[in-house]
């Protein structure tokens, strides 16, 4: 096998896609046996190098839901199907390839750029000359997408445009015939594109530039739209699996727009006029790629873009070329351009901030369907005829507004609660959608429960369960904001996500168990809740909410004293199905006492979150003689160190004909409740 240049050493891991000698490509994981070892490879540059494997293929496992990361689909995206999961791996030599010698080039100059550019220049100057976006860190990732400029933070037909303009102008002082310039042209660009990382909007730059320059050359009359087409098929015949990637549909359809938009384009009496058509153009044409693959979009967008755009073309991106050019000849020399441009730089990071930070930019809508994707595009082609051909800019906006609206309604006239158990692995997250969207709560955030302080064996970037399964379901579903959010008691496999939901997310309530706010692990929450202004309520037995004719008491815990598991707030929801308990990680003597004060009540029928993941010290036959429960969901990560759910809690709950749902074994859970009708539904 050879490595490319997507490898990567990630603590104890080194992964990343690799292909066999025939070409296929796999996602090659190995765990490195030591930190020499690991030493040892962090010394070696992998990318490009043979290496022999031995180890297992594999299939990837399914998404933990249907908008969380779903490795099939990303290996799809790449070519590949399998996952090689390598116990042992020698690292070879060199292939000697030209795509070698170029990802060689690429690093030398990302090398360059992390020893001679600052810190605070490094991130940015790899992304925009190298393509690599990989040191850009969440907030700052956060703060692109959020005011929709992420696509200026990345290698497009702007830079390759420029570039071309460039090298022609230099060409043309050192009287260099065009014909000759044009030829060594032909030869550099797509060797840009491989140093650059060869990402969808970089090869529709330059496939379509070169066919432009063929075309003024004389050697070939194509039209643009023409070299555009076939620029998208050329890649679509080379890799057909880039159909798949979001990159490549963002950027030959903001393309297409443009293309079929020139004669409107050319009928704007000023520059400011053009640049707010292009913006709008483009934002509306790529919204429904958007919504289909990041479930939201920013509303400022629009605005910004006007701003940002010109401030990267003119100054941003020909700065960074400027800076690598002359850091390339002397360190001297860059020094005092470094000097001026980092304070620069960095005070369009400070507004860059605060605009990020301003409320109601982001319009989390939910992912369509096929049928609503349908009806979005239909309706903005529409829109942009009537705009383009009888120039009816309020009617066209009304066309592409009524489809939004309508999908933006439609979770208010739905009648149906849904209650969704998401797979969090070993924790506990549940998501609660009371019908016409009238109250929308969250039991517990799942999370990683970390043992020990970090070694060399922790991962750079650490999985998070809030951010990257939480999150995404709730926007998925088209939630922006949550009335109530419960944390059950302070064990991080319950709340350590928490603080990513309430960056991401309007919070409005907090509600945790009385005399669990001075865990030291409750401080990053309640420290975020303050932050975003979310009232923090100490709750126990006996209160709770009503809305509409759906109830929620608290039945747990009875008093102030904090005992952890025993002291989880045991939720109890009433709608006109029956009930639903959700009871933490609540143990026997947590039970013992709910039986005794509750035990002479009836609750039927009734639908039990089992207690602490089905440990053997929940769930006792008491509980269950006294709830009789119709379905019972485990919240549980698979092949789990702690052995959950015991054999005999899965015992005593068939032998009562109990209908056990468990997250390890079917996925996210969603119970869909319209009145006295229910229907569960499953991942996988």
């Amino acid at each position: 096998m050879q490595w490319s240049e997507t490898v990567k050493i990630d603590g104890g891991k080194v992964k990343g896609f690799a292909k066999d000698s025939e070409g296929v490509p796999y996602y090659v994981s190995y765990t490195i046996g030591s930190e020499e070892e690991k030493n040892s490879l962090l010394e070696t540059p992998l990318a490009g190098r043979a290496i022999s494997v031995q180890g297992t293929l594999e299939l990837p496992e399914p998404p933990a839901h249907e908008f969380s990361f779903d490795m099939a689909s990303y290996l799809r995206m790449n070519g590949a199907i399998y996952l090689f999961r390598a116990t042992q791996m020698t690292v070879h030599g060199k292939v000697n390839r030209p795509s070698t010698r170029l990802t060689e080039r690429r690093n030398a100059v990302k090398t360059h750029i992390k020893n001679t550019f600052p810190v605070s220049l490094q991130t940015e100057a790899e992304a925009l000359l190298i393509g690599d976006r990989s040191g850009m860190d969440t907030e700052l990732s956060s703060e692109y997408r959020t005011l929709g400029i992420t696509h200026l933070f990345a290698i497009s037909g702007l830079h390759v445009g420029l570039l071309t303009v460039m090298l022609r102008l230099v060409a043309k002082r050192m009287r260099l015939r065009i014909e000759t310039t044009d030829t060594l042209l032909l030869f550099l660009l797509p060797c840009y594109a491989l140093l650059a990382g060869g990402a969808p909007s970089v090869w529709r730059a330059v496939t379509v530039t070169m066919l432009l320059l063929l075309s003024a050359s004389g050697k070939l009359k194509l039209k643009m739209d023409d070299a555009l087409a076939l620029s998208a098929l050329g890649f679509i015949f080379l890799k057909p699996y880039v159909l798949f990637q979001p990159g490549f549909q963002l950027s030959y359809m903001a393309a297409f727009s443009l293309l079929y938009s020139a004669q409107y384009l050319q009928k704007q009496q000023s520059v400011l006029m053009i640049s707010a058509s292009v913006t709008a153009i483009t934002q509306v044409a790529l919204a429904p790629i958007l919504l289909f693959h990041f479930y939201e979009l920013s509303l400022s967008s629009f605005l910004v873009n006007l701003l940002y755009v010109p401030l990267y073309s003119i100054v941003i991106l020909p700065s960074n070329i400027v800076l690598l050019i002359v850091s390339l000849f002397s360190k001297t020399a860059v020094a005092p351009l470094f000097f001026i441009y980092e304070p620069f730089r960095n005070s369009i990071s400070t507004v860059t901030s605060w605009l990020a930070g301003l409320p109601w930019q982001v319009w989390t809508a939910g992912k369509p369907g096929a049928v609503w994707l349908v009806i979005m595009v239909v309706s903005i082609a529409c829109a942009f005829i009537v705009i383009e051909r009888w120039n009816r800019r309020i009617l066209g906006l009304v066309i592409v507004l009524i489809p939004a609206l309508l999908f933006q309604v439609k979770p208010y006239i739905d009648p149906t609660t849904y209650v969704s158990f998401l797979d969090v692995g070993q924790g506990d997250s549940i998501v609660i959608e009371l019908g016409y969207r009238k109250g929308v709560y969250v039991i517990d955030t799942g999370g990683t429960v970390s043992i020990g302080p970090p070694t060399w064996k922790t991962p750079d970037n650490q999985f998070d369960v809030g951010r990257q399964i939480v999150v995404p379901y709730l926007k998925g579903r088209g939630i922006s904001a949550i009335d109530k959010l419960v944390i059950s008691h302070a064990h991080d496999d319950h709340m350590e996500g928490a603080d990513e939901v309430l960056q991401e997310l309007k919070v409005k309530e907090v509600h945790a168990p009385v005399g669990s706010l001075t865990e030291e692990n409750m401080i990053p929450v309640l420290t975020e809740a303050k932050r975003r202004n979310a009232r923090i309520i100490s709750m126990q037995a006996g209160e709770g909410w009503k809305t509409g004719r759906t109830e929620f008491t608290y039945l747990s815990p009875f008093d102030e004293k904090y005992s952890h598991n025993d002291s989880s707030l045991v939720l109890l929801m009433k709608n006109e199905y029956g009930y639903l308990l959700f009871t933490g990680d609540l143990e026997m003597e947590g039970e013992r006492k709910i039986i005794k004060k509750y035990g002479q009540t009836e609750l039927s029928p009734l639908i039990l979150k089992v207690g602490h993941h089905g440990s053997k010290t929940s769930t006792t036959q008491a509980l269950l003689d006294f709830l009789q429960p119709d379905i019972a969901v485990v919240s549980v990560g698979r092949n789990n160190r702690y052995g959950h759910p015991h054999d005999e809690v899965i015992e005593r709950l068939l032998a009562q004909k109990v209908k056990v749902f468990s997250t390890a074994e079917h996925g996210t859970v969603t119970l869909q409740i319209d009145g006295e009708i229910l229907k569960p539904s499953i991942t996988r």
